[in-house]
């Protein structure tokens, strides 16, 4: 049976198959939730035969790690799309980066909480643990070139990525998901300030890329595109 492992898909005629399966069972897990949707209601939506499934995937388990490498993909996309400008000076690119990457986080909210929904906490932190360390990478690069062009002062590259990436994951999750610490804007501009900050630029830099706005400029709360009851 073909590994569940986006990596060692098989390529040829049956990806499309596979693809159109992913496509089907994600539309479903958005609109249903995990728990909700049964392989039944994948195949029926997707006009296949119920054994078709099974040749590409156990089970319905066996379909999140096509749609986690997407939204993974979707990062790394807007890191690399914000940060292309190899003439500006890193800490710009930084603050570039953060602003899509937490556009992109907003519109994969939906998407995430299926992972929530249908993973054990110790499979989702496995989850998080792995994105991190795929998107430390280009991170780590970005804050050498700071270190070259005098934008940042740190001593150890992949660890700073590490921290920044550990900080920015549940910080502007939580923003986005149920407005805490503060709505997601206001929480971005803070975060970003921050990390700057403990990435070594000083006072004046950090006001220039990121200036902390008024009350009256901070833009409306972004609104949770699914509600949810927030925790006690």
């Amino acid at each position: 049976m073909p590994s569940s492992d986006p990596a060692r898909a098989s390529t040829g005629p049956s990806t499309g198959r596979r693809r159109e399966l992913v496509a089907t069972a994600k539309r479903l897990f958005l609109a249903r939730g995990f728990a909700q949707t049964s392989v039944s209601a994948i195949v029926r939506e997707a006009g296949v035969a119920q054994g078709t499934f099974y040749l590409y995937f156990k089970s319905k388990q066996s379909v999140l790690p096509y749609l986690r490498a997407e939204v993974l993909g979707h990062y790394l996309q807007a890191f690399e799309e914000s940060t292309a400008d190899t003439l500006a000076p890193a800490d710009e690119r930084l603050v570039a980066a953060l602003i899509r990457i937490h556009a992109v986080m907003r519109e994969q909210v939906p998407l995430i909480r299926v992972f929530r929904e249908a993973t054990s906490s110790e499979e989702i932190e496995q989850i998080w643990l792995e994105g991190r360390e795929t998107l430390s990478r280009p991170f780590a690069q970005l804050i050498a070139a700071g270190r070259s062009d005098g934008s940042f002062v740190v001593d150890d590259d992949r660890m700073a990525a590490h921290l920044a990436l550990a900080l920015l994951d549940d910080l502007l999750f939580e923003a986005l998901v149920w407005q805490r610490p503060a709505p997601p804007a206001q929480t971005l501009i803070h975060a970003t300030r921050f990390l700057l900050r403990g990435l070594g630029s000083d006072s004046t830099r950090v006001e220039a890329l990121c200036p902390m706005p008024t009350p009256t400029t901070l833009p409306d709360p972004i609104p949770d595109p699914i509600p949810e009851e927030q925790p006690a």
